[in-house]
């Protein structure tokens, strides 16, 4: 078989309704190449829980190399599912006083010497670590940093 024709031969058809959630869109492109949950677990290296958690709509997020798992497993563009992606968060802006809080929470949490904390972005582990310093009159400073390693949080 020629390499053009099986790349048709993977097309979706263009009339296929993908659904306007990841959710929807998954499980219609999964269903559609004829894979069960358990199947494409296997062929996409996720876990069946994890397939389920975002065909149920729990997960709405994907990192970049989540979604070009699943979209090489799908056979598709992985922009098929990062256009229905959405990540519910909690902004500045939303809530000012409650984010704050948020913030001096993690930041007294890393401080008194906790290494693993749940991103309040997307429940992630986040990469946790205290910063040494000197301020200008050389007293130790330090500072509470931390990085979610699957969304672009980031505490400063």
């Amino acid at each position: 078989m020629d390499p053009e024709t099986k790349t048709i031969s993977n097309a979706l058809p263009r009339e296929l309704d993908l659904g306007e959630t990841l959710a929807r869109r998954l499980t219609t492109i999964r269903e559609w190449r004829g894979y069960t949950v358990k199947a494409l677990a296997k062929e996409s290296h996720f876990t069946v829980a994890r397939l389920q958690d975002i065909e149920t709509g729990m997960e709405t997020w994907l990192s970049s190399s989540d979604r070009q798992l699943l979209a090489l497993a799908l056979k598709i563009d992985a922009s098929l599912l990062q256009e229905v992606e959405s990540r519910p968060r909690l902004e500045p802006t939303d809530d000012p006083e409650r984010f704050e809080a948020m913030l001096r929470d993690i930041r007294d949490s890393i401080l008194s010497g906790v290494r693993e904390l749940e991103c309040p972005q997307c429940g992630n582990t986040m990469r946790c670590r205290v910063q040494e310093g000197l301020d200008m009159e050389e007293q130790p400073v330090y500072l509470a940093k931390a990085f979610c390693q699957k969304c672009p949080f980031v505490l400063k």
